[in-house]
């Protein structure tokens, strides 16, 4: 298979990471598909030290009990700090994923909580879809969440077997055949399976490690029959782990999943009987492989479908990938400062643009796509794009665009220039009046007067920085 175009390239590292700098695009393109994909993909083997040692220098989030070091602000500065700085983008795009596909908030869940539970997202991002759901269900923060510590025999809560079909694994319909996966006796019988699930308060090994509890006195022991009348009935004297094993077996789950991850990944999903015959055909790559999302994940990575026209731009960013993205494309500098001294402007600013990390709006998670873009979101993502071109320094914390990062991109032409920034940033094709514009802005005093283009230092630090954020107003940088 031929290696990856720069085009190609840059779609791989804006869809699974956050974007690269031209040098990470260009070593890319050494690599066909599959090699670019098991590089993101085995990101165990991409050496991480430097991100590890300044969160070891920026944060200390060992006690919970700390409020001037472990809150809500570090978290969020802790968690943007790796999506901004980390040297394994598919990690954290994961990360994020899964954040938002199980959508607990710190509106209800205490922040260790929610930190252990980003971990353990983390950890598990690419394992079997079995292990990562039981693992989420026995979890604090999701037991918090969804009510789950107050689901006990006689008197079950159905808060969480329902949205553990409706949301997490299933969907109320098959995304491809119609039917209905199950019904308001399935939430009740699968209710009474997580009856006494709960964990202990007091940390077992550590301050942060609150253990999974079964409380035998709290669970429902009688028989229980789920999806009866269909392929998948079973009964006998079920509990959660059981429920989890039968519902990660139906071809349901896998198509949810895949549709879930198309719409993350490659392009809004159709019910056309084109994208339902995609659907299912990447769901059979899911059930052939034990439910193995890094093989469900590598096959949508080396797909046609992928690196299709189709896909290409069709996203609109979500906040964190605008933000980060553009620190990461042009080679800015996020410092996040110190223990105690510290920079949460990433965070800030996506919040803002209406994604607040740990915070998502309900358990259904953040409406992606269109659903970031309105006036008041795009004047803080203008807002934010100031204040990244117009931050110089690099050694106090916050974000900055350095003189020199502006030299590498500055040609000896106003037209070399506008192109050089349209391939860094995108690349984006605007058209030739959007490039015309931004010649006549490269060429003109502030007086009004026509001038020559010289890309001298003063230039370079007023004209091609204005650039550069004028660049990432445009619509095509909104898009992914």
């Amino acid at each position: 298979m031929a290696t990856l175009s720069y085009d190609d390239a840059a779609h791989l590292l804006r869809r699974a990471g956050f974007g690269g700098n031209p040098d990470q695009i260009n070593a890319l393109t050494t690599r066909d598909r599959d090699g670019a994909a098991d590089f993101l993909i085995n990101y165990q083997q991409i050496d991480n030290s430097s991100l590890d040692n300044l969160l070891s220098s920026s944060f200390d989030l060992t006690d919970p009990s700390d409020n001037q070091k472990f809150n809500q602000a570090e978290i969020r500065r802790w968690w943007f700090t790796r999506i901004i700085l980390t040297n394994r983008q598919f990690e954290e795009k994961m990360t994020l994923f899964w954040h938002n596909h199980f959508a607990t908030s710190l509106s209800k869940v205490q922040d260790f909580y929610m930190f252990n539970q980003n971990k353990l997202l983390r950890d598990n991002a690419l394992a079997r879809f079995d292990d990562l759901l039981l693992k989420v269900a026995q979890d604090p923060a999701m037991l918090i969440w969804l009510d789950n510590v107050t689901n006990v025999l006689g008197h079950p809560n159905e808060n969480f077997g329902r949205e553990l079909q409706e949301l997490f694994s299933m969907g109320i319909t098959d995304v491809v055949t119609g039917a209905a996966n199950y019904s308001e006796d399935d939430v009740k019988q699968i209710a009474r399976a997580f009856t006494g699930w709960n964990f202990r308060r007091t940390p077992a090994g550590g301050p942060l490690d609150f253990q999974f509890q079964l409380r035998p006195n709290q669970h429902d022991n009688g028989a229980k029959t789920i999806y009866a009348g269909t392929p998948w009935q079973t009964s006998g004297q079920l509990d959660g782990g059981d429920v989890i094993t039968v519902i990660c077996n139906r071809p349901a789950t896998a198509r949810y999943l895949t549709w879930k991850l198309f719409n993350f990944f490659v392009y809004p999903v159709t019910t056309s009987s084109t994208d339902k015959s995609t659907i299912d055909r990447f769901a059979q790559t899911y059930l052939s492989n034990n439910h193995s999302i890094k093989e469900l994940m590598r096959a949508i990575l080396t797909s046609d479908e992928f690196y299709s026209d189709r896909a290409r731009f069709s996203l609109v960013k979500q906040p964190v990938e605008f933000i980060a993205g553009a620190i990461r494309m042009l080679g800015a500098v996020y410092n996040p400062g110190a223990i105690g001294r510290t920079s949460n402007a990433p965070a800030n600013f996506s919040r803002n643009q209406g994604q607040d990390i740990f915070f998502p709006p309900d358990v259904a998670g953040w409406d992606l796509n269109l659903g970031w873009i309105n006036t008041a979101t795009m004047l803080e993502r203008y807002n934010y794009t100031n204040t990244l071109v117009n931050g110089r320094s690099t050694t106090t914390p916050g974000i900055s665009l350095s003189l020199d990062q502006l030299k590498l991109y500055t040609k000896s032409s106003t037209k070399k220039t506008i192109k050089k920034f349209f391939e860094v940033l995108g690349p984006l094709s605007p058209g030739s009046g959007v490039r015309k514009k931004l010649q006549t802005y490269l060429t003109t005093a502030d007086n009004g007067q026509p001038v020559d283009f010289t890309p001298d230092d003063a230039t370079i630090d007023k004209k091609v920085r204005g650039l550069a954020h004028q660049v990432m107003c445009l619509p095509e940088f909104e898009l992914n």
